[in-house]
């Protein structure tokens, strides 16, 4: 996954980027509610290049990764969701209300699911954190 971010900061060989947050409303912040009107995120990544504050350049990740955590961000509560459902809906069939009580018990599902998102990613920033890498200078 590639970025662009911009230098803010260097200590040593370890510098600051702020790196804008791509908005999925077409960068229309009057019209929107989410949180994207924020400058950006700040990173800190190690740099070996001749990079200078003020610079812009083109960070990017282990695909893997992202692609690991992007599975479990959206893979888990809609495997919750569907499976909670169809395991209610298979348990409460002689219910008369089985479809009502099976929709509010896999959407309950989706409050299980956020919880063990988070503790999913305290457990995994702190083993396996995301890496940055400068790639290039723009």
């Amino acid at each position: 996954m590639d970025q662009i971010g911009k230098i803010e900061k260097i200590d040593g060989n370890v510098a600051t980027i702020l790196v804008k947050r791509v908005s999925a409303c077409g960068d229309n912040c009057a019209s929107c509610s989410a949180a994207c009107k924020q400058n950006g995120i700040k990173i800190k990544t190690e740099v070996t290049s001749d990079i200078e504050i003020g610079d812009y350049v083109e960070i990017t990740t282990e695909n893997g990764i992202m692609l690991k955590h992007i599975l479990m961000l959206y893979g888990l509560p809609l495997v919750l969701l569907v499976g909670s459902i169809l395991l209610f809906n298979f348990i409460l069939s002689n219910n008369i209300n089985k479809d009502v009580i099976s929709a509010v018990l896999g959407l309950a599902s989706l409050i299980v699911s956020f919880f063990i998102l988070k503790m999913y990613d305290k457990r995994e920033m702190k083993n396996n954190p995301i890496k940055y890498t400068v790639a290039k200078k723009l």
